[in-house]
């Protein structure tokens, strides 16, 4: 549906600004050019307005239709292994058409035009059993952090939009591995449960199937790696996956303090925020463990950046502890080629 609202406001915004101007141009003109003139403009408003609303209505019908038919196609593909590899089939000929067509974005940013591109970001909390692990509030800052290092350094816009955090999900959904234990986990049937919850995003169902222009999920979840919380505190598929993972506590920027135990500061376990059952003096603090860019950096891995090239203490990608957000030319170029980065 947005790609036909960006239709009708782009139509509004040019078209129909053009047509007030010659409204004005009209009334300058001595009578009765003026009042044929006025005459003509209304009618071509009268068309354009018609139109406008007759594109905009069957834009909506077939992306409907679309959206339905790649949803059915998306819940086959949920299928372990086999709709994981079909998935990764299709999403290796959108990224090389990707990049081919960044190649003509690199040569304009080698002269110096660096033209706005835009990145869907959609943001999702787990919870434990019913109780959320973080909700829109707790996560604001991180991502307000991750819109400004994206355009800052590589002229993407970032559209981020929250979503509901999702209640009973499976236990092992809490919790993802890294490296090949990511792949095997995205293989079976974690990777089933991710896919299916693209599919309940169903304006997103047709850019998935796809691949071009798909929002990137970020699934704020308990755990990152199987090794305890906090040796890793974020995942990437790369540009085979729509989505990433973090740990809770290290995207929320506050958390908050026992005030029956001075100085000791609560992790913001569930449910947070705390119940009204807590003391009314339970305020929230600086959270010591907040990483403002780890985000960034896990959606740079799921814009093509794989591994961690650049391990200079300033560059986003660094392993570790994220302080800067440094990105060379060359990684800047591979994000913008990426298919979930497109320029409407």
């Amino acid at each position: 549906m947005q790609v036909c609202r960006d239709v009708e406001e782009w139509v509004e915004q040019n078209i129909t600004e053009e047509i007030r101007k010659q409204e004005k141009r009209c009334k300058k003109w001595p009578w009765p050019l003026s009042w044929f003139c006025s005459l003509v403009t209304f009618i071509v408003k009268v068309v354009v307005t018609v139109l406008v609303k007759i594109v905009r209505v069957v834009c909506e019908v077939v992306t409907v239709v679309l959206n339905v038919v790649a949803a059915v196609l998306n819940w086959i593909l949920a299928l372990p292994i086999i709709g994981w590899i079909i998935r990764a089939v299709i999403r290796l000929v959108a990224t090389v058409i990707s990049y081919i067509v960044g190649l003509l974005d690199g040569v304009l940013g080698l002269v110096g035009v660096r033209i706005t591109k835009h990145l869907s970001v959609t943001v999702i909390p787990l919870c434990v059993g019913n109780s959320p692990l973080a909700q829109r509030a707790n996560l604001e800052a991180v991502m307000a952090e991750t819109a400004r290092v994206l355009y800052s350094r590589a002229r993407i816009r970032t559209h981020v939009t929250f979503r509901d955090p999702i209640r009973n999900p499976p236990d092992d959904a809490l919790r993802l591995g890294t490296e090949v234990d990511l792949i095997l986990d995205e293989l079976w049937l974690k990777g089933s449960w991710h896919q299916l919850n693209t599919v309940k995003m169903f304006e997103s169902n047709l850019s998935s199937l796809l691949a071009i222009g798909a929002p990137v999920i970020v699934y704020v979840i308990q755990e990152v790696g199987y090794d305890g919380p906090g040796t890793v505190i974020g995942a990437s598929g790369g540009p085979f996956t729509d989505w990433v993972a973090v740990e809770r506590d290290y995207v929320v920027s506050e958390v908050v303090q026992d005030p029956r135990k001075p100085g000791n500061v609560r992790q913001p376990l569930t449910p947070f925020p705390p119940p009204m059952s807590e003391p009314a003096s339970v305020t929230p603090i600086k959270n010591p463990n907040y990483k403002p860019r780890v985000i960034a950096h896990e959606l740079c891995h799921a814009l093509g950046l794989l591994g961690h090239a650049n391990p200079a203490a300033n560059d986003l990608m660094v392993p570790g502890d994220i302080v800067g957000d440094y990105l060379s030319p060359f990684q800047v170029g591979i994000i913008r080629s990426s298919a979930h980065v497109t320029f409407l």
